[in-house]
């Protein structure tokens, strides 16, 4: 079935009940099928169309969830403001997937994966709302952010308060060990944010800190959206560890590719502002191979992040050279590579466990994540 004639069939009720802002949020798979298609890709864009129409009743369950959370408070009201203004859902995607490789099949595991697949996503918002304030960001995903309408006290209340309701909800699902699990991934999060910042600071262009940092930031909450829906379905020790690590790998190579569009990507499509990484003084793979080559850009990076810091716009012209140097350099292709290697990984990991249409779909969403050029 076409992703719009989906749509017509799957989001009538809940189109009535949310303002038409929030609307593009409830069919996320769609917007990634109409990427493929753009780009060359008719056979992923009609295999993630499928997998839409497959999950439609579960993934219309966590958006429903996502949107009701709110409560009276200021900081509750920002914090749904964020999950409103959609995103892919791509972590708890791969939780309702994850949770289809095990036995448990009733409808007790089912909404414990949804549940499991929300907190996710909360723990996803949270940390975007955290940034938005670090990063001094005004739009996200085409509209204003919660710093930008509320202030930032707010902004990173609403976040905390968002990570609350995500352990509340993992806690419901009586899987006691991932709460230990969200604490680590919490603390993963927060020590590659803060390695992040540091590296800025110094312009630091090694490889392996950078794959620390991602390792922490992103794929820390790809494994535990996997391993959250594994558990959800009673999967084996085996299965498990298998899931876990396509996560793993899946997360490195998503951030690698966002990374790259960071200086090539189409604002509309990836929802922030071209060089919006280079303009905050982020070291990502792409910047760092160019560093060690051209060390003359240490000075102009530095006043770039220091007008961002300073609330003004960088110099269009210096800007402009030091994207020109990355794209010839050739790091941005590069940087493809590497998250092509990482990609290669995820499916090694996915072609351990029994054909299936959750493996199968698995493997799409891989391939529209690292081949997407918006």
């Amino acid at each position: 079935m076409p992703a719009e004639a989906l749509n017509n069939v799957v989001t009538p009720h809940l189109m009535e009940s949310h303002p038409a802002s929030t609307r593009h949020a409830l069919t996320p798979l769609p917007r990634l099928a109409e990427r493929a298609d753009e780009h060359q890709h008719p056979d992923l864009a009609e295999r993630l169309s499928e997998l839409q129409a497959w999950l439609a009743g579960d993934l219309m369950g966590v958006e429903q969830a996502l949107l009701q959370t709110t409560g009276a408070n200021l900081a509750q009201r920002a914090g749904w403001h964020i999950l409103a203004a959609g995103g892919k859902r791509l972590r708890p995607l791969c939780t309702l997937l994850a949770s289809r490789f095990g036995p448990k099949q009733d409808a007790t595991a089912h909404a414990h994966a949804r549940n499991l697949a929300v907190a996710v996503e909360l723990v996803h918002a949270a940390t975007l709302l955290h940034d938005d304030v670090v990063d001094l960001a005004d739009t996200r995903r085409g509209q204003a952010t919660a710093r930008a309408l509320h202030g930032n006290e707010i902004s990173i209340f609403a976040g905390d308060w968002l990570l609350v309701e995500a352990l509340r909800r993992i806690v419901a699902t009586g899987h006691s060990p991932l709460v230990t699990e969200a604490l680590n991934t919490v603390e993963a999060l927060i020590l590659a944010e803060v390695e992040q910042a540091e590296r800025a600071k110094v312009l630091a262009d090694d490889s392996e800190g950078y794959y620390k940092v991602i390792d922490g930031k992103t794929a820390s909450l790809f494994r535990f959206a996997l391993r959250a829906g594994a558990v959800a379905g009673g999967c084996s020790a085996e299965t498990t560890a298998a899931l876990v690590q396509f996560g793993s790998e899946l997360g490195m190579a998503f951030q690698l590719v966002d990374d790259v569009l960071d200086f090539e990507g189409a604002p509309v499509a990836t929802g922030k502002a071209l060089l919006a990484d280079l303009n905050e003084g982020k070291i990502t793979l792409p910047l760092a191979l160019t560093l060690r080559h051209h060390n003359h850009l240490r000075d102009k990076i530095a006043l770039v992040r220091a007008a961002t810091l300073a609330g003004e716009t960088a110099d269009p012209a210096l800007v402009s050279e030091i994207v020109a140097t990355v794209r010839d350099s050739g790091a941005l292709a590069t940087a493809r590579g590497v998250a092509s290697a990482r990609l290669h990984e995820a499916q090694t990991a996915l072609a351990t466990l029994p054909e299936s249409a959750q493996r199968d779909a698995l493997r799409a969403i891989a391939d529209a994540l690292t081949t997407r050029r918006a």
